[in-house]
């Protein structure tokens, strides 16, 4: 069965998963973040895949622990290179379903983003999906990176920043990623699982250093996941849903 710290199987999902720290005050957060910036974490190489060429997404469905179980090449377990980017999605389905406490509502949209037909596709056999989207190169005079605080009572502050003009319609999203290793918690291809995602968050629609945003918000992290695996993430999407740029606090701030 799924081990997810205690078993993703068995814990309650919860649906208030995050606060933005400039409504809710929370200082502490705030503090440690501006502390944090720009800093990778202790003993993590500043240099993450920012020159991937590729993002492997994995879906699978609530219902088909299998899916997740499998070995590669199923669907749902397509093996990612340490060079390029990947993203786990559990979408939601019966409350009693294998791996119910693991899913994320946001799962099922970002699948949809992806192809319309989608969602209907994965509640039928197999249940998982494999989705792969080629990136676009930074382009000059753009900057997009990500921060994080340290975990602090259930809560990780995360602040995205972006700047510079952006294709028409874009957004970004933000969120908290698991890093799951091969060989635990029954997977044998390494996952990064969303736990959270906050989104969409309009970006800038005009050159200079004064259009850019840089939202900041307190992430509430499920029970079941482990904290100390837990990595910032944020991308960008187009108009038509496809992630063009990923970045995670893991990786050196663009100069």
């Amino acid at each position: 069965m799924l081990d997810m710290h205690p078993p993703i199987l068995e814990a309650r999902h919860r649906r208030r998963r995050f606060v933005s720290l400039a409504a809710s005050g929370v200082g502490l957060l705030a503090c440690t973040l501006a502390l944090a910036a720009g800093k990778p974490p202790p003993g993590v190489a500043a240099n993450c895949p920012t020159r991937a060429t590729l993002l492997v997404e994995h879906f699978i469905a609530a219902g088909c622990l299998a899916c997740w179980q499998a070995t590669p090449p199923a669907l749902g377990a397509m093996p990612v290179s340490a060079k390029e980017w990947s993203l786990d999605w559990i979408t939601p389905g019966a409350d009693d379903a294998a791996m119910a406490p693991g899913a994320l509502p946001e799962a099922a949209d970002r699948l949809a983003r992806v192809g319309a037909d989608l969602p209907a596709r994965l509640a039928s056999a197999p249940g998982a999906f494999d989705a792969i989207t080629a990136l676009s190169r930074p382009a000059r005079g753009r900057r997009f990176y990500v921060h994080s605080s340290l975990p602090h009572n259930g809560y990780m502050g995360v602040q995205m920043h972006a700047a510079g003009v952006w294709p028409a319609g874009s957004t970004a999203w933000i969120g908290l990623v698991e890093l799951i290793p091969v060989g635990t918690r029954d997977t044998v291809i390494a996952r990064r699982l969303v736990r959270v995602l906050v989104g969409p968050v309009k970006l800038p629609d005009g050159p200079g250093a004064g259009n850019a945003v840089a939202p900041l918000y307190g992430l509430r992290w499920p029970e079941n996941a482990h904290a100390d695996q837990l990595v910032a993430t944020a991308w960008i999407e187009n108009a038509d849903g496809r992630i063009m740029q990923m970045a995670t606090d893991r990786c050196a701030d663009p100069r």
